[in-house]
């Protein structure tokens, strides 16, 4: 907080005659306010402040895993291509953070991939990190096709009318990545009351697939007759793909580590309220609001 402080020359510094400096003390502290702590505090930080550090800034045009715990990029970097992605975020408050840190240690292994296990909750510096929902596959645009991108999926999530909604956890699982390259430990997460994680999939995948773009969760679908496969991937319920990670490692989980993790698997309820959808176009994200309640 910035502090207003008189001049030191000024003649109200000064005590009046007859009054000593003390005297003059007492009085000035008879006009602060008696919550003078509380009319100090700083207003909260809009949600849109997130946002402007949401990117951590490149350093290397390459791709070097000794630099990230042994991961590799899925999306190499190339120039006048921008990584995209249609996502979630989550910041746990105070509670729900302990709580997944004691989960992460309790489903930690003994053995090297217990070593190995790396959080999401804390960068490697310590600071809190923001969780995510995944709503579309890791996309790569060509210049020309981000605005047109940003917009369509912003028309498609309007023509949804989806609103504020709330999402709670139901469970704890390993899964893998589609190559097999890492694994993560993920809270499972149920349906919320409108649908509405089906609705933003079904509006995301319908933008990439009219690009030409992967389709996130496309083959989990199950061909019943002959439908068209868009239609089939607008009416499919993908509740059971969808999760938060909050721990990964490089080696797959053993039936210890996978038993170990059964007995974790009745957790604390966690309710999770969504506002707004968040857009990262390389450095770049937007944020694109829900209706009202």
């Amino acid at each position: 907080m910035l502090v207003d402080y008189s001049d030191s020359n000024s003649e109200t510094d000064e005590p009046s005659p007859g009054e000593s400096p003390g005297q003059r003390k007492r009085k000035a502290s008879d006009h602060e306010p008696k919550n003078k702590v509380d009319s100090r505090r700083p207003p909260p930080l809009p949600t849109s402040f997130h946002t402007l550090y949401a990117t951590n800034v490149r350093t290397a045009a390459s791709d070097d895993p000794t630099l990230h715990a042994g991961r590799t990029r899925q999306v190499p970097h190339v120039v006048g291509n921008w990584p995209t992605h249609v996502y979630l975020e989550w910041h746990p408050p105070k509670q729900e953070l302990a709580m997944l840190d004691d989960v992460i240690e309790h489903a930690r292994p003994s053995n090297d991939i217990g070593r190995s296990m790396h959080s999401f909750l804390r960068s490697e510096l310590g600071a809190l990190q923001p969780l995510h929902i995944s709503l579309s596959a890791p996309l790569v645009l060509k210049t020309d096709q981000k605005g047109p991108f940003q917009k369509s999926v912003c028309s498609e999530v309007h023509k949804r009318r989806v609103s504020v909604f709330t999402v709670r956890v139901t469970g704890l699982a390993w899964v893998a990545n589609h190559d097999g390259s890492r694994y993560f430990l993920v809270l499972r997460l149920g349906r919320p009351r409108n649908d509405e994680l089906n609705k933003l999939l079904s509006a995301c995948n319908a933008v990439a697939r009219r690009l030409g773009l992967a389709e996130l969760y496309a083959n989990k679908g199950t061909c019943v007759d002959k439908v068209d496969l868009s239609e089939q991937l607008e009416r499919s319920d993908m509740t059971d793909a969808f999760h938060i990670s909050i721990a990964w490692a490089l080696q797959e989980p053993d039936k210890q580590a996978k038993e170990q993790l059964g007995k974790l698997n009745d957790l604390k309820p966690i309710d999770i309220g969504f506002s707004e959808l968040k857009l990262k176009l390389g450095n770049v994200v937007v944020d694109i609001p829900f209706e009202g309640p």
